[in-house]
């Protein structure tokens, strides 16, 4: 019909800049999709009753230092407080950890895993090094080093540039 517009798409916006198929190649995507793939592949090895993406890097920390505060497990693990809270709430309601006062401070409380947490941890560890071995088949060993390097370079510097801004 003469004069009547097309409607638009639900979601576009005609000022917003085009998005090329090459977005699907900015850093920023591609390590994040590598980080949903790489939890994905651990969750399916743990099973259902096992330790969670999330979960892990909490795990891991108390099976080194069992014992932690909430705090020290923030700032370790890096991740928000309120994230922390909860994360920690879903794995003591799963009998993965349990909370003792602290000998030091009896105002706070120490993160310890439960036998169930540890033996759980000690398999996701497993299964962690696992989901390593095939994303990184076909990788020399020079390759591989030179790869977490070059990530260990790339956190650092942005670290450095988020608490210069922050």
């Amino acid at each position: 019909m003469a004069g009547r517009e097309e409607p638009q798409a639900q979601g576009t916006d005609p000022a917003a800049p085009e998005v090329a198929p090459q977005h699907r190649m900015t850093l920023g995507y591609l390590i994040s999709l590598l980080a949903r793939l790489l939890a994905q592949s651990l969750k399916v090895r743990n099973g259902p009753d096992g330790i969670l993406p999330g979960q892990y890097p909490i795990a891991v920390e108390l099976l080194a230092q069992d014992g932690m505060s909430q705090r020290d497990l923030c700032e370790v693990v890096r991740i928000e407080q309120a994230t922390m809270a909860k994360t920690l709430k879903r794995m003591e309601r799963d009998g993965l950890i349990t909370r003792r006062q602290s000998a030091e401070d009896g105002r706070l409380a120490t993160i310890h895993l439960t036998e169930e947490g540890a033996r759980l941890a000690r398999a996701a560890v497993l299964n962690a090094a696992e989901v390593n071995g095939v994303a990184l088949e076909g990788l020399d060993p020079a390759a591989q080093m030179a790869l977490r390097d070059m990530l260990v370079d790339l956190t650092e510097r942005l670290e450095a540039d988020i608490k210069r801004r922050g």
